[in-house]
């Protein structure tokens, strides 16, 4: 999965640079790896759902990012409370689309149906549009691209190393990767993983994020390991009262 990032970074972007990889569009960035060292982003995909504030638990006053969908494994109405407390939390929320399709397959119309969508529901809960997002299975093409750059996004958020979690990965796959990214300190690192797996954070996430604080590394929001000193957010306006409109 993260071979396959890097081909479709390289295929949106003339030019590779060494380190970090990043690709300037105008004011949108793609984004696989953390840039400040010594720093390491855990973000956790395809919520909301049940796991969350289990995730929350065990990061131990560390902060992760969360790229939730609106209807996937539940309606993100349903999840109201839940989203609140994490963003009052100090976790970052980014966008991961509607309902999770492959966006290089759809229509220009169709990509702007699934981001217009989640914005709606983001500002229904939080007052807020995120400016970080997430493709699904990191899929991006020139179409897709210039319709979140016209939707004001700021950054397009890859990864540097996956779980597997998501793939049927048993948790000791994904607790040996964590461990050999420990043993690679001071070196930043962006791991994909998600927030649906049951395992994640009862076990992967529980054994892992001490030994990753052990060998030196600040667990941290996205935005923060990139040193972006922009708010990740649009302010819209005030978070609302749910009602019967809030459905999916």
């Amino acid at each position: 999965m993260y071979f396959s990032s890097i081909l479709v970074i390289l295929a949106v972007s003339s030019t590779a640079i060494a380190g970090p990889l990043v690709a300037k569009r105008d004011t949108l960035e793609i984004i696989n790896n953390c840039s400040v060292q010594g720093t390491m982003a855990l973000t956790f995909d395809d919520g909301p759902y049940i796991y969350e504030q289990q995730v929350s638990d065990v990061l131990e006053g560390s902060k992760g990012t969360f790229f939730f969908n609106g209807n996937n494994y539940v309606c993100i109405y349903d999840r109201v409370d839940e989203i609140r407390s994490l963003f009052a939390a100090g976790h970052t929320i980014g966008s991961h689309t509607w309902d999770h399709p492959d966006l290089t397959k759809l229509s220009e119309s169709d990509i702007h149906s699934e981001l217009s969508k989640l914005e709606e529901a983001f500002i229904r809960i939080l007052g807020l549009k995120p400016l970080y997002f997430r493709p699904p299975y990191g899929s991006i093409n020139d179409n897709v691209l210039n319709v979140l750059r016209a939707r004001g996004y700021k950054k397009v958020i890859l990864w540097s190393d996956d779980t597997g979690d998501s793939l049927g990965q048993p948790p000791s796959y994904s607790e040996e990767l964590l461990e050999t990214v420990a043993g690679d300190y001071p070196n930043p690192h962006l791991v994909l993983a998600h927030s649906t797996i049951s395992t994640t954070p009862s076990e992967v996430i529980l054994q892992s994020a001490p030994k990753l604080k052990g060998a030196g590394y600040q667990l941290m929001t996205v935005n923060d390991c990139i040193g972006d000193s922009d708010y990740p957010y649009e302010i819209v306006g005030q978070p609302g009262i749910k009602d019967q409109t809030w459905t999916c």
